[in-house]
């Protein structure tokens, strides 16, 4: 008999039941039912749900950021991010319809207006451009990341126009501007050498550089330029020159030589490194001895120190007076020229030598300081007192006569200064011309004499003159000779027995 409950119904079988199958023979187990209103999940539905929905925001992302640009994009340094291009070319449209830069710095004030110098700018094509350097399709990384798509906005002006605004500017800063200073070398007194100087910086501006920079910076619409030393000429020759420091090796090694001038066997100056630093010609990296430094020295330094001819000299005659005479051609007088040629060839190949001066005219002794350099004999014709003396070898006064000079008031005075009794000496009869009269066409006088002894060429000299009466006094204001030392007869006669070609003749007043 089956199991019924109370209400007549057969029971539900249990989870877990087991009954016998008749049939089978085998084991039947039963399952709870499931409970009403509850469905089978499916897990692969909802991820390609997912995967559609990302697609979709994939796509619509790259095709939107192929006209807005990237969250951190920066265009020319203005940040553009999620900005659309075409916002951003009418921002730089509008920017461009109005442009104007201020120049300044360096001097230099001036505004250049787009409308100065013909300013344009295809804003569409630019930023279409610049956006098309970003991978739109990467967006979901490329978001992200930072970037600057500064390539410069490809604007179109006229160079000529900008390139004449800018040089106006410039010229009239640089008509009162400092130019530059090359580094070089220069003597340095601390170190007694040869040192690197530093280049220096002026105030002028190089106008190429200034048109360059300020043509960028307006390709990329900047609406202020300021300039600074980066617009300045620059020195052509900086300190760090490699070649700066073999030229001053080089400048240093003249100094290491020393050359010893000698005159008449005494050392007449020493040449050194105080002396040498003042000839070496610097001349940007180039070094050298100046000729013309070194032959200023000889001729002129040297020159001072050792000649004489010419030059004002005080002596004390043997009587005690005390002379001065300035003038004449006997004396000491340097080859400089040939000199100087010595003491470069002698630098340049850097040999200490000991040299001797060569001469143009060596006709003095090398006097000591304060003496004469014409010796102890000479004739002194003392032209205030109208007396001539001569002394011998010895300095011993063994002839004297009184005189007449040339005419003061005719301008025909002697000439004052020391000379030497020159080659044209004679003796006998000796004609005397003086200079030819215009009126006539004759000679103004014709005498003749018995000693001459020229000092001054052959055209003054100490002579004889028969035809006067009297000497010395002051014969010689009015009534005196053409130049010439006029000397009674026998006086003349025993002079010219005592001197000869060369003897000094001092004349003085």
């Amino acid at each position: 008999m089956r199991q019924t409950d109370t209400t007549g119904r057969r029971p539900e079988p249990k989870v877990g039941y087991v009954s016998a199958n008749p049939l089978s023979g085998g084991e039947v187990v039963g399952s709870q039912p499931r409970p009403a209103g509850r469905r089978r999940r499916h897990p692969g539905k909802v991820i390609a749900v997912v995967i559609a929905v990302v697609a979709v925001v994939y796509v619509v992302g790259s095709v939107a950021f192929m006209n807005v640009f990237l969250p951190g994009t920066t265009l020319n340094g203005t940040d553009v991010s999620l900005k659309s291009t075409s916002a951003v070319a009418s921002t730089l449209t509008d920017q461009t319809g109005s442009y104007a830069s201020t120049v300044t710095g360096d001097g230099i004030d001036i505004t250049i207006k787009g409308s100065d110098i013909g300013l344009s700018f295809d804003a569409d094509a630019y930023v279409k451009q610049a956006i098309s350097g970003i991978n739109a399709w990467a967006w979901p990384i490329e978001a992200f990341q930072k970037r600057d798509l500064g390539t410069g906005l490809g604007v179109t002006f006229d160079q000529d126009k900008l390139t004449t605004l800018v040089s106006d500017a410039v010229d009239a800063v640089n008509a009162t501007a400092t130019q530059p200073v090359n580094a070089t070398i220069a003597y340095d007194q601390a170190s007694s050498k040869f040192t690197v100087q530093p280049e220096t910086y002026g105030t002028a501006i190089d106008k190429d550089l200034l048109v360059s920079e300020v043509s960028k910076d307006i390709d990329a619409l900047e609406a202020s330029i300021t300039l600074g030393d980066e617009s300045l000429l620059k020195p052509a020759v900086l300190k760090d020159d490699a070649t700066l420091a073999e030229s001053a090796a080089k400048a240093n090694a003249y100094l290491t030589t020393t050359l010893t001038l000698n005159s008449n066997g005494t050392v007449a100056a020493t040449v050194d490194a105080a002396t040498i630093k003042d000839w070496v010609a610097v001349d940007g990296t180039n070094v050298s001895v100046s000729l013309d430094a070194v032959k200023a020295w000889t001729q002129g330094t040297l020159s001072t120190q050792l000649d004489t001819v010419g030059t004002s000299r005080t002596y004390t005659r043997a009587d005690g007076v005390v002379i001065t005479v300035t003038g004449g051609t006997y004396g000491r007088s340097i080859d400089g020229e040939t000199l100087a040629q010595t003491i470069v060839d002698d630098l340049n190949a850097g040999t200490s030598a000991s040299v001797d001066i060569p001469m143009l005219q060596e006709d003095a002794v090398y006097a000591t300081q304060g003496q004469p350099d014409w010796g102890p004999s000479y004739v002194d014709v003392d032209l205030t007192n109208q007396h001539v003396r001569y002394y011998d070898a010895s300095g011993t006064l063994v002839w004297e006569s009184d005189c007449v000079s040339g005419d003061t008031t005719e301008d025909h005075g002697t000439p004052e200064g020391v000379y030497a009794i020159t080659s044209y000496m004679s003796s006998g009869n000796v004609k005397l011309t003086g200079a030819t009269d215009t009126a006539t066409g004759e000679p103004e006088y014709i005498s003749y004499v018995d000693y001459w002894m020229p000092f001054i060429g052959n055209g003054y000299a100490l002579h004889d003159a028969s035809w006067r009466s009297s000497f010395g006094g002051t014969v010689y204001e009015g009534n005196g000779s053409h130049g010439c030392v006029n000397l009674p007869s026998s006086k003349a006669a025993e002079l010219y027995g005592m001197v000869s070609v060369g003897t000094p003749v001092v004349v003085h007043y």
